[in-house]
């Protein structure tokens, strides 16, 4: 294991993982982001089940409530899982009707009612939020389960089903050389969010707080992996409460910022552009990297990335960007594919959000059916 990140018991690949689901069966489109399976009831429908979650952004909440007191950013924890769940979805156009589901796993001695509650509020708070954007979504509840013995603080969780027009699906299979890939960026503070945004989404976190937050944090034995070397336990010198400069945020709420959903600019780009779209990849767990796994036969230059925001430039002046790619979005966390005379539609849909767009790079044949990324940062190529 060479990378922090694995040596911290985290893999972005999750190539074991990959390995013992091959042989199941991929779905309908088995190209796709997000699997789709036949409806019984009508042929021309599919239904899609998806499940993720906050991962261990809720032991970087925990400390952060033990800390100042406030229990407010549990309420984030259930907008990371809801949103992990509906930008994948929205990865194959699934868009008008979603049930959702909660599974909440808690160290009862550690995780108290009043927790649960902020959590429960906040899945309702996302879902205020879609009914907004004209989204049918129906909480059908879920499941809180005491789990002490196996787990040390506090897991959330959610899924989503839903059903959709079989020929609205987008097959990220169709993604070909000579598209534009729209990056859709992470950070900042969107129309429809409450404060400044560090684009950090939820991934990469383990490597995140044990990178920037200092030894003080060792004496929460159950924030961590007592496995992990020691000396990648919390490694950084900072504070949960020392300002982030550039952002009004402190480390520890730049840290949790809530996932920022792009569910309004997709929607809009899907209704103007249709078919136009040949692919969209949400830049979760592999980072920059992901767009790796889609299609064959294509090389994907990612030469015009945005410029590093506070966070990940905190996090670059200690650490290889060969590797921050492939664990961070680094600035923007959703990718559109398209021909690039249709890029400014979906640019100007994203800025009527007050999020930032543009063209980061472009797609080419590549003689690999495995795939090839090239990122060009910074006068530095780094190839995967």
């Amino acid at each position: 294991m060479g990378s922090k990140y694995e040596k911290r018991g985290v893999s972005s690949s999750k190539e074991d993982v990959h390995q013992a689901i091959e042989n199941l069966d991929k779905g309908m489109f088995p190209g796709g982001f997000c699997k789709a399976v036949s409806y019984p009831f009508d042929a021309e429908k599919i239904c899609l089940m998806h499940a993720d979650g906050a991962g261990t952004k809720s032991s970087l909440a925990y400390l952060y409530w033990k800390e100042t007191g406030d229990k407010s950013v549990f309420r984030g924890i259930a907008g990371d899982a809801f949103v992990m769940n509906l930008d994948d979805l929205l990865c194959v156009g699934a868009l008008d009707f979603f049930v959702i589901s909660s599974t909440i796993g808690r160290n009862k001695r550690l995780i108290p009612g009043e927790i649960i509650k902020e959590i429960i509020e906040g899945t309702e708070e996302y879902v205020e939020l879609l009914h907004q954007f004209g989204a049918k979504v129906e909480n059908a509840g879920g499941e809180t389960a005491d789990v002490g013995d196996i787990v040390k603080t506090l897991i959330v969780d959610s899924t989503f089903f839903t059903v959709m027009d079989k020929n609205q699906y987008i097959d990220a299979s169709k993604i070909k050389g000579g598209l534009a890939i729209v990056g859709l960026s992470s950070f900042g503070k969107a129309s429809y969010e409450k404060e400044y945004n560090s684009g950090i989404g939820s991934n990469g976190l383990t490597f995140l707080r044990h990178e920037i937050l200092s030894e003080k944090y060792k004496t929460f034995g159950e924030s961590f992996d007592e496995n992990i070397d020691s000396s990648l336990i919390y490694s950084g010198e900072k504070h949960l409460t020392d300002p982030l400069e550039g952002t009004g945020l402190n480390f520890g709420q730049a840290m949790l910022s809530t996932t920022r959903t792009y569910y309004p600019v997709v929607k809009e780009s899907i209704k103007e552009l249709g078919q136009e779209i040949f692919g969209i990849i949400h830049c979760s767990g592999g980072g920059l990297v992901k767009s790796k796994k889609f299609s064959k036969y294509i090389k994907y230059v990612k030469n015009d990335l945005f410029s590093l925001n506070p966070l990940f430039r905190f996090l670059a002046e200690k650490n290889e960007m060969h590797e921050m790619f492939q664990v961070f979005n680094c600035g923007h966390r959703m990718e559109i594919y398209v021909e690039l005379s249709h890029s400014k539609t979906i640019i100007d849909i994203a800025r009527s959000y007050g999020i930032e767009a543009k063209v980061v790079g472009f797609t080419e044949f590549s003689p690999k059916e495995g795939n090839e990324v090239e990122i060009d940062f910074e006068a530095e190529k780094y190839l995967y």
